[in-house]
């Protein structure tokens, strides 16, 4: 059996559209920490976000339709968020290729 890592760091970047997106699922064998999530607006016109915490059939909104104007960014967490295995992080916008995530994410071995 191959030996996770204690703890692995990760950023990760997705451009959004107006289709649910499952930016994240956090892997077996370990717990994910969001440290940060951030959504940009680099579109022409202010666009809304919805992020969520998705464990298995319970879908919970942490921000839902929230207004990012041009050329703004908004914190989509305002502390850290715990996931375990399974876990999932959607994002969804209200307009194609306006808004762009990033999450910085600790993945900590399970022991």
């Amino acid at each position: 059996m191959a030996v996770l890592p204690l703890n692995t760091f990760r950023t990760i970047t997705r451009e959004l559209g107006t289709t649910t997106l499952t930016v994240y699922t956090c892997p077996a064998g370990v717990t994910g920490i969001v440290l940060l999530a951030q959504v940009s607006n680099t579109g022409n016109d202010t666009a809304r976000v919805t992020f969520s915490h998705v464990r298995q059939r319970t879908t919970t909104e942490l921000v839902k339709n929230s207004p990012i104007p041009i050329e703004d960014a908004r914190s989509v967490l305002t502390g850290r968020l715990v996931l375990e295995e399974g876990d999932r992080i959607s994002v969804a916008a209200d307009a194609n290729n306006a808004l762009k995530i990033v999450l910085s994410i600790v993945e900590s071995a399970n022991t």
